[in-house]
């Protein structure tokens, strides 16, 4: 029987997502909406996100 070794289990896709809906918005258009309109995402999502990603980074 294997040994049980402590793993973080993997990211769904959408919180891989996550992070590179908001570098697209701070590196390639700097444009919210345009952004979150092409990821298929809702502008309130985003700001959900982002603020979740800015309390992290503190």
């Amino acid at each position: 029987m294997p040994k049980s070794t402590l793993t973080t289990p993997p990211l769904d896709r959408e919180a891989k997502r996550r992070p590179a809906v908001i570098r697209h918005v701070e590196e390639v258009t700097g444009n919210v909406a345009m952004s979150c309109r092409s990821f298929g995402i809702s502008r309130q999502a985003y700001y959900t996100w982002y603020r979740r990603h800015q309390a992290e980074d503190q």
